[in-house]
């Protein structure tokens, strides 16, 4: 077989034995010689045997025929790998034995990189947090040291892990038949076609999702919720931030409409401040296009076109990867490693564009302040924003019913990355801030943030912030969201609120770089659910996930000389 170089052949279901006595397989795609090449590590749950690592960015095919040894891995528990797939463990130890194992075949010169999204990002984290002595450089897409298994931010639980398990149980029957028993399948259908049904119930660790005997793994969903804010638990299953740890160099990439996005970028900017080495520090990049989260990085999210240069293929990213281990592992220089440290794809305009700082230099942050004549509820309300400072003491309320929670997605047939929020602002639980249009072409570009004055009824409640792109046509276009849940407002040690008292909240909306032309607007959403994202916060100040009984809080929203509440966005001048 001959791809764009050398001749290749594919070596399948190659054991590579771990420090347990377990057995991983592998695929390997290599150059169809006997000379020994570098090698590119892959270790997914999505099965060696799938298409993604062909189809997608990857491109296993192609970095063979340029001299590569690409071997893609069934992690444990998956395809015809031993044990069980637990969504969190085993990443470090297993992570660095593959790269020593592949590291030392006849094969291999000693020189392994990995690569890969989302969970085989968090692999790779896991894996360089060991040091393996022989890994040079990773590239942790899409991914964040947190995101999985399914913490959406320190105490905070999404209740959709079980979905992800079933998907694995479901694929490793294909491989080995009859792990699941025809109770468990029954059982997991029910659910599946129950969902609502299952994500709101009480207590969120009864769930009988989440408590069907007999599936792998699925047990990992109630040890998690019940160490939710256990720092010793999350560490000790490889979920903290460990970027010290790390000295190889990190090609870092994300999209716009990722759900990983922030994480991600937060990775790139940390990585750069905090690397274990001088090569991390100085060598990690960071590639931010307009896609959604998974491995085909298309021009097209949701019926939107970003035009030709937007694709996987025209945007070269593949041979981005293939310059980038060819720099760490072969030592041959190239302009991408020369070049600008981020490159970024601006929306709006759908070009791509060097910049050599995340956030930019040159940002101007404006403020935006929070008005209102005391009724801002839902779109119909007289909430708007102004760089003018408040004056007037004026506060909006809504109450936070954690029975009728406001939805993440507002569930538009088609769209589930760029979504019109106007279903969701009909709500009267439902805040809405709507600045004037602007008169001339804006760009925005950089990380958005919203400080909130506010106070609760309730001892612990939660506060989301939404920022929406309002076209003229009134089509209100998400940026970004963010929940903050009130007890962890300062960090990881629980603080509950004075009921009344008034509070001032941080929310990291989001990061974002997006040409608005004239006409367009900027507007906030303040609410307190973003279901089933995060778990519903019940205001009770009591266990997350064991709690049964509720209570609605009432929230006020203060915006006024001594509390001015506020949205900033990074503003790039223009040129």
């Amino acid at each position: 077989m001959i791809l764009q170089g050398m001749n290749i052949k594919i070596m399948y279901n190659v054991p590579i034995p771990m420090r347990d006595g377990a057995i991983l397989y592998a695929d390997i795609y290599r150059p169809d010689d006997d000379k020994p090449y570098p090698a590119i590590v892959n270790r997914t749950p999505y099965l060696k045997d799938g298409t993604g690592h062909l189809s997608g960015y990857v491109r296993a095919h192609r970095m063979a025929g340029q001299g590569y040894n690409v071997v893609i891995q069934d992690v444990r528990g998956t395809g015809l790998s031993d044990g069980v797939c637990d969504p969190a463990g085993h990443q470090t130890e297993d992570g660095y034995d593959t790269i020593e194992w592949v590291a030392l075949q006849p094969w291999c010169n000693e020189m392994v990189g990995m690569v890969g999204e989302s969970y085989h990002g968090f692999s790779q984290l896991a894996a360089a947090q060991s040091r393996p002595p022989h890994l040079k450089a990773i590239c942790p897409f899409q991914t964040s040291w947190t995101k999985f298994p399914a913490i959406y931010d320190f105490g905070v639980f999404s209740n959709v892990l079980y979905g992800w398990i079933y998907g694995r149980a479901l694929e490793r029957e294909k491989y080995i038949e009859n792990t699941l028993s025809k109770e468990a399948l029954e059982k997991m259908q029910y659910c599946m076609e129950h969902g609502e049904e299952q994500l709101k119930y009480l207590p969120l660790k009864d769930m009988p999702a989440a408590n069907i005997p007999g599936v792998p793994g699925l047990d990992f969903q109630n040890e998690l919720l019940e160490n939710i804010d256990n720092k010793e638990y999350l560490t000790k299953i490889g979920r903290v931030e460990g970027f010290e740890d790390v000295q190889v160099p990190c090609l870092i990439l994300t999209g716009w409409y990722d759900f990983l996005r922030d994480k991600t970028i937060y990775n790139y900017v940390e990585f750069k401040k905090r690397g274990g080495s001088e090569a991390c520090r100085d060598g990690t990049r960071l590639i931010i296009g307009p896609w959604t989260h998974g491995d085909q990085l298309s021009q097209y999210v949701d019926g939107y076109d970003y035009g030709p240069e937007a694709a996987c293929d025209n945007a070269g990213i593949t041979g981005k990867l293939i310059s980038w281990f060819d720099y760490w592992m072969k030592g041959i220089n190239s302009e991408y490693m020369s070049g600008a440290p981020v490159k970024l794809f601006v929306l709006g305009k759908n070009q791509w564009r060097d910049e050599y700082e995340w956030p930019l230099k040159r940002t101007k942050y404006v403020k935006y302040y929070l008005h209102s004549q005391g009724n801002a509820n839902s779109l119909s309300g007289n909430g708007y924003l102004s760089t003018e400072m408040p004056i007037d003491k004026f506060t909006d309320s809504y109450i936070h019913d954690p029975s009728n929670p406001v939805p993440g997605s507002t569930g538009e047939a088609g769209h589930f990355m760029i979504q019109d929020q106007r279903p969701n602002e009909q709500r009267n639980d439902v805040l809405v801030y709507t600045s004037p249009a602007f008169t001339e072409e804006t760009e925005i570009t950089g990380p958005l943030q919203v400080e909130l004055y506010a106070s609760s009824s309730a001892i612990d409640t939660d506060f989301v912030g939404k920022l929406s792109d309002v076209h003229p046509d009134g089509r209100a276009i998400n940026l970004g969201m963010k929940l903050i849940r009130a007890r962890y407002r300062d960090g990881e040690t629980a603080s509950f609120l004075e009921p009344e008292k008034v509070y001032k909240f941080i929310i990291d909306v989001g990061n974002i770089s997006i040409v608005l032309p004239a006409g367009h607007k900027i507007r906030l959403d303040i609410t307190s659910s973003l279901f089933p994202d995060a778990d519903v916060n019940l205001n009770t100040g009591g266990r997350v996930g064991f709690e049964t009984e509720y209570c609605s809080a009432v929230q006020k929203i203060y915006h006024d000389s001594e509390y001015p509440s506020t949205v900033i966005l990074p503003m790039i001048p223009q040129e």
